[in-house]
């Protein structure tokens, strides 16, 4: 099948793309000037370059494929990057290249919390471009991650580095708010086996690992893959750290924003974990999984 990827340059698109290709698909990466060389070294696959903006261009770069999967993302905002314009503008810019082009299978990716009454930047856009997706007329599925982990992400990497180079490490408040995370590996594969299922179509999945864990449980697993007994932590007082993002939010070297600190303390789980039987798919273990990826 000739799928076409949307945020393939990104820490899960990499690994997406490399599952598709393995599974005898023909992937063509969309992409925007510059960004080649992330992705450079996957064989097997051709690129196009896309201007999301425009809707014809879009149209036109999606000839000749069957399928689209949108992994398009942004975990906090800058300048010119928004959250209603990756997580709302490109997914509805792609359902109508898809729907101009005859093609039928889409493939979301969206966010565990979505539903839940926080109100941020982030759940909204991701609100709408669900909404998008839903009301396309297309063959769509949509998959709502928890925490995706697995090497050089986003969340491991960061705090691996942490308690490595800290003598302690900051935590918001008591530590005590739950998260599920699960494997990036266990998410493409979904993405992978999702697209000749054809009765997956019409449905959202939430995805995430079996087990839950403290923020403070995650500090201490990861230290221990690092051959750390215990991780020394700092709590921060949650209003402190409310009005420090408030102020230094927008500076991308402060580490946390005021919507990832509110989604954090309302918690990250799923008690729907249907996916597992649907795909046959076990999720790797998190403490597993930490041993591999923080070496």
């Amino acid at each position: 099948m000739n799928v076409a990827i949307a945020g393939g340059t990104g820490f899960v698109g990499k690994v997406v793309m490399k599952r598709l290709v393995a599974a005898g698909h023909h992937v063509v990466a969309l992409i925007r000037q510059g960004s080649l060389l992330k992705i450079a070294s996957i064989s097997g696959m051709e690129w196009r370059y896309t201007d999301f903006d425009t809707p014809s261009q879009v149209r036109s770069v999606l000839e000749g494929c069957q399928a689209v999967i949108n992994l398009a993302g942004i975990i906090r905002e800058s300048k010119d990057v928004t959250f209603d314009y990756v997580h709302h503008l490109i997914p509805m810019n792609l359902v109508r290249g898809a729907a101009d082009q005859g093609i039928r299978r889409f493939l979301q990716m969206s966010a565990l919390g979505v539903e839940s009454n926080v109100e941020t930047g982030y759940f909204e856009s991701k609100r709408l471009g669900e909404t998008v997706v839903r009301s396309s007329g297309l063959d769509w599925t949509i998959f709502r991650p928890s925490i995706v982990c697995g090497p050089d992400d986003h969340f491991v990497s960061m705090f691996a580095k942490m308690i490595k180079r800290l003598p302690v490490v900051p935590v918001i408040g008591n530590g005590k708010y739950r998260l599920q995370p699960v494997a990036v590996r266990d998410v493409a594969e979904c993405f992978v086996r999702c697209l000749e299922m054809p009765e997956t179509v019409g449905k959202t999945y939430d995805v995430a690992g079996r087990e839950r864990y403290t923020f403070n449980e995650m500090l201490d697993t990861i230290g221990r893959a690092l051959g750390r007994k215990h991780v020394r932590r700092i709590h921060q007082p949650v209003g402190l750290m409310r009005l420090m993002a408030i102020l230094f939010g927008r500076f991308q070297s402060f580490p946390v924003t005021t919507d990832q600190i509110e989604m954090l303390l309302a918690e990250n789980i799923t008690d729907d974990l249907s996916y597992i039987d649907v795909f046959g798919i076990e999720p790797v273990r998190f403490e597993e999984g930490v041993r591999e990826w923080v070496r």
